[in-house]
């Protein structure tokens, strides 16, 4: 075969990927297709497919010319000339086919979108409606555009998220109290007319403006947010953290103890202010992490979940008693966890203290005879590289990809102190974890998204909870957000 006409069947070739690339990407970018994912890949691949076909028909017909114009050729070359042109299971095919998913995941990360599921009745799905959604689903701005975010949040009834340009927005009851949130699932779990009578009154008397159906721009400037009990957490651009919502506790961390914080306040500091990198919310406490590796907590602190030595509440972010440099912290409902830069993990808080063998005042109403850790106590054992809470679990991540958890049993809800390994489906691997209300979020390569099971045995399960893709999740109380594909 000449060289110019293998060449220029290269080129179109390749611009044909590029074309097929360029479509993909462009159409994600706007929106505009309704297809699924999937069946958008196999639109693609079939037009590539047909342009494989038609450059190699061009190279057999170029072929067989030269052939008659010199003359006879060998058998092995008429046998190479006589092979019929790739199948769907071809090499090329094979070749292109990677190709285009490499293409899709780098079109997933710059336009991942945000996308909520769950129960409607919260208000905090950000749909405009109280409809369930028992799928995840793109949530659209007023446009019909998907929105395009870069750090997310889930509460107890509400929901945060920073776009892409640094705007925190906010939506559902984000400065209730959770006690307002149990009361109306108590009334739609007996009622349900009756919590649909309730929700439209709010939406029309809402004086205090702490209802929104839809995401409502709050601030400027920001890295990341954290939602808990009716409290929103953001770390701002300069490495300053505000804080807003319920506030009867001191959980915003801004020196009193005011009913709510309305709009984001700077923090209150009880030792020299530093830059933050992350924070983690529990139900009427809070964890933020410095720059340094040094770890700070405010709130409510009746379980020793501050980790100062005390069970006094506090206003305002002071250190805990850690000398340790930490690298990743979590907040549950009433305990806390660090993990060191080395690895090692440190848990304190309710029920923390595996070496006590009388239950505390507060520890009584479970079953369990341990008490509270008031300071960070070590977790021998195994060196993790990341940590996440929920309400009663703590799970810790290795650098092989297994994951391990402690916590609350499911059946006996007796206290396990000593981490389990979490039983995942052969061959998987976990990426990352989320900390959550609900539960913590076990991000698969596999592309689904799992939670820990700790069930009584020497290790636990997992289950399956999102099959979608996504590159980040955050489990609310009963419902999630995540950053789709």
């Amino acid at each position: 075969m000449p060289s110019g006409v293998l060449r220029d069947a290269v080129f179109r070739l390749l611009a044909s990927v590029l074309q097929a690339a360029r479509s993909l990407i462009l159409a994600r970018r706007a929106s505009l297709p309704k297809k699924p994912l999937a069946q958008l890949r196999e639109d693609i691949l079939r037009r590539l497919r047909r342009s494989c076909v038609a450059s190699l028909q061009v190279h057999h017909r170029c072929g067989a010319s030269v052939r008659s114009k010199t003359g006879a050729v060998s058998h092995s070359q008429a046998t190479t000339h006589q092979r019929t042109p790739p199948t769907r299971g071809g090499p090329y095919i094979t070749m292109l086919r990677t190709s285009l998913r490499r293409v899709a995941l780098r079109s997933r990360r710059t336009l991942a979108h945000l996308a909520t599921r769950g129960p409607g009745f919260l208000g905090c799905l950000g749909h405009g409606d109280w409809q369930n959604r028992e799928k995840l689903e793109a949530v659209l701005d007023d446009n019909d555009h998907r929105v395009s975010v870069k750090s997310i949040g889930a509460g107890w009834a509400h929901s945060g998220a920073v776009l892409e340009d640094g705007v925190c927005v906010v939506w559902g009851r984000f400065l209730e109290p959770p006690e307002s949130a149990l009361r109306l699932s108590h009334i739609e779990r007996v009622v349900p007319p009756l919590a649909r009578l309730v929700n439209a009154t709010a939406s029309l008397l809402d004086r205090d403006n702490s209802l929104r159906l839809r995401p409502t721009p709050i601030t400027d400037q920001c890295l990341k947010v954290a939602c808990g009990a009716g409290v929103t957490a953001l770390v701002k651009a300069n490495g300053s953290l505000e804080m807003f919502g319920a506030n009867q506790f001191g959980q915003c961390g801004v020196g009193d103890h005011s009913d709510v914080v309305r709009e984001p306040a700077p923090v209150k500091w009880d030792s020299p202010q530093v830059p933050i990198s992350k924070v983690s919310l529990g139900f009427r406490h809070g964890l933020c992490l410095s720059d340094e590796g040094q770890v700070l907590s405010w709130g409510k602190n009746d379980a020793g979940q501050l980790g100062d030595n005390t069970r006094n509440s506090r206003p305002a972010l002071a250190p805990i008693n850690l000398d340790e440099e930490c690298m990743s912290i979590g907040a549950g409902l009433n305990h806390s966890a660090a993990l060191t830069k080395d690895g090692r993990l440190f848990v304190w808080g309710k029920m923390r203290d595996s070496s006590s063998s009388t239950p505390s005042a507060v520890s009584r109403d479970l079953p369990d005879v341990y008490g509270d850790a008031l300071v960070p106590r070590p977790v021998p054992g195994h060196r993790y590289k990341d940590v996440a809470c929920s309400s009663f679990h703590c799970v810790v991540l290795d650098g092989d990809g297994q994951v391990f958890c402690m916590g609350l049993e499911r059946g006996s809800r007796a206290m396990v102190h000593t981490p389990r390994q979490i039983r995942l489906p052969p061959g998987v691997r976990v990426l990352s974890i989320r900390n959550g209300v609900d539960a913590v979020a076990l991000l698969g390569d596999d592309g689904v998204t799992y939670v820990p099971d700790l069930s009584p045995g020497l290790s636990c399960g997992c289950e399956v909870r999102e099959e979608s893709a996504v590159t980040d999740v955050v489990f609310g109380w009963r419902h999630a957000v995540a950053i789709a594909a």
